[in-house]
């Protein structure tokens, strides 16, 4: 709204005399009329983002209790699913081994694997100490278990099982082990029919049994093979120093050495490559077994089982009979 020509005139006036003729009121009098009106008061911006931090806060919160919710029912379902898993093998596994329980026989054992396609010439196993050793009776349950193992193997005419234990406690005991194995085979077989044993080792003397050279045609001979974690690494390195050392002194040439080379030697070593390797651990747990002899290996566990048992040893000489071996070129 433009000044009209009276308050023009008064607001001059009273400028040239140095603002003397008007007072401050009447001058913010004078003016009032043509200031525009004031604007609505806008929303204070702190007590906006206050509303908007309280409103933001809220879906926050509600939305960390649906993932919250959401994760225990997931945690609960997955976790009734894993305990009728295991209610059920368990439950199966105990219902086998009473139906199909093997009575300390070797007919009972032949007669579950006759119907087997094919059988493994050498079977491998992984046993454990019971608590590292600190028991008192876990050497003892680790021997009854081997000799239990031994003797599913004759019966089924297994000819070479290794057992597999990592601290090599029985590599220790090799002649109490021999004699433990021996009695067991004694009492499935009788005294004069048990077949012969031989319990070896890397680096230490076979043991062989005193009924070896009175073998019968019809009779097959077990030989067992003590392993332990000390037969993957250091056997490599043992090697290694005795082919440098020979190159050295110009035995052989560095071009002599070669996969197959590498391979034999590491076989008359420690042992040939197993066709079946169980474990008796509720999932495959390898516990450091050496990895050269495994790679064409069938390897099987039960899902949920703890402790070695017959129906395992079954189920898997089962697995290695639907097994396929694709070699390759």
């Amino acid at each position: 709204m433009p000044f009209n020509s009276k308050d023009t005139k008064l607001y001059r006036e009273d400028e040239k005399t140095g603002h003397k003729n008007l007072g401050v009121q009447e001058r913010e009098k004078l003016v009032q009329n043509y200031l525009p009106e004031p604007p609505s008061r806008p929303r204070s911006r702190s007590r906006k983002k206050k509303h908007d931090k309280s409103h933001f806060g809220i879906r926050k919160f509600l939305r960390s209790q649906v993932y919250t919710l959401l994760y225990i029912f997931v945690h609960a379902i997955f976790s009734v699913y894993i305990r009728v898993r295991i209610a059920y093998h368990a439950v199966s596994l105990r219902i086998l081994s009473i139906l199909q329980y093997h009575h300390n026989t070797p007919d009972y054992v032949r007669r579950d694997v006759s119907t087997l396609r094919k059988i493994p010439k050498h079977l491998s196993v992984i046993l454990t100490l019971e608590d590292g050793g600190r028991g008192g009776d876990a050497l003892e349950k680790l021997v009854n278990e081997a000799s239990e193992v031994a003797a599913w193997c004759a019966s089924a005419g297994i000819p070479r099982l290794s057992i597999y234990e990592r601290t090599g406690v029985l590599k220790r005991y090799m002649p109490q082990t021999h004699r433990a194995l021996a009695h067991k085979l004694k009492g499935w077989f009788g005294k004069h029919q048990a077949p012969p044993l031989s319990l070896s080792t890397r680096g230490a003397p076979t043991i062989h049994s005193a009924n070896r050279e009175y073998l019968a045609p019809d009779q097959m001979a077990l030989d067992v093979v003590l392993i332990s974690e000390d037969d993957g690494r250091e056997a490599m390195v043992d090697l290694t120093k005795v082919l440098v050392q020979m190159v050295q002194k110009e035995k052989i040439s560095a071009g002599d050495i070669t996969l197959d080379v590498i391979d034999n030697e590491l076989s008359e070593a420690v042992m040939l490559e197993p066709d079946l390797l169980i474990s008796f651990e509720p999932y495959v747990d390898l516990q450091g077994y050496p990895p050269w002899p495994i790679r064409l290996t069938e390897i099987y566990c039960a899902p949920d089982n703890e402790g070695v048992g017959y129906q395992v040893f079954l189920r898997g000489l089962r697995k290695y009979t639907e097994a396929t071996f694709k070699l390759g070129k």
